[in-house]
């Protein structure tokens, strides 16, 4: 069984959701501590042809706390500008109409209070739109080692004692965070995802990539979306 285990991030890039589609079972680690200038409420989206990094505001965001206890700050009037801002730079899309019906709903689907109940809800949402069937799963509510003094591999390692995995597959940007012979220890292979290159036109504007799904969901039907999903490459650790 395949698990990947990420923080939640607000409508995160399309290797995100290649990370989130590969997996059987996919853990938002959300009982971890917030990262400061990260991407957790952070994105990025099209706005005048170039890259707009929006922010969503928090109530006194500390790396001190966990992801999980972070709250929201006036959601409602963020969400309103996060709205108009989307209108104004993609209402020329070719999807807009119905991805700009989708967002509506994710984000007036209630009134978050915290940033772990938006951006896990967003991923969700997104992945019911593309047809990924994977398990979704919070570490808040498994019962693994927490202790504060145990790093990042170790957690991990137990998450996956617990669910009975097979694989455990990262981004590729975890490959110093990972040691391969600690997995294989516990019958365990540990994979890097590399997504591939991906381009798609964007109105009438030079190709920026890595933005929020939500610009792919803008400009590419799903069914190129799901082949999408599968431009990836494993990395040797």
């Amino acid at each position: 069984m395949k698990v990947a285990v990420m923080q939640p991030y607000f409508l995160p890039y399309l290797g995100y959701f290649q990370l989130v589609n590969v997996a059987d079972k996919f853990v938002f680690f959300d009982d971890v501590n917030f990262i400061m200038k990260g991407w957790i409420n952070r994105n990025q989206v099209l706005a005048n042809g170039t890259t707009h990094k929006f922010t969503i505001p928090l109530n006194k965001a500390s790396q001190n706390k966990l992801i999980k206890e972070v709250r929201l700050s006036s959601y409602s009037a963020w969400r309103n500008d996060f709205i108009k801002l989307i209108e104004l730079n993609y209402k020329r899309a070719p999807f807009y109409s119905e991805i700009h019906e989708w967002l509506k709903t994710l984000l007036f689907k209630r009134e978050y209070e915290l940033i772990s109940d938006l951006a896990s809800e967003s991923i969700i949402s997104a992945s019911t739109l593309l047809g990924i069937s994977t398990s979704f799963l919070f570490s808040s509510e498994i019962d693994y080692t927490k202790e504060q003094t145990k790093n990042g591999q170790e957690k991990v390692l137990n998450i996956c004692k617990i669910l009975g995995a097979t694989e455990y597959i990262n981004p590729q940007n975890g490959t110093d965070l990972y040691n391969k012979s600690d997995f294989s220890d516990i019958g365990v292979s540990l994979h890097f995802l590399k997504m591939s290159e991906i381009r798609y036109e964007q109105l009438k504007n030079d190709f920026i990539p890595y933005l929020s799904i939500l610009d792919v969901l803008m400009f590419n039907n799903k069914d190129t979306i799901k082949q999408y999903l599968h431009k990836f490459s494993y990395i040797q650790a």
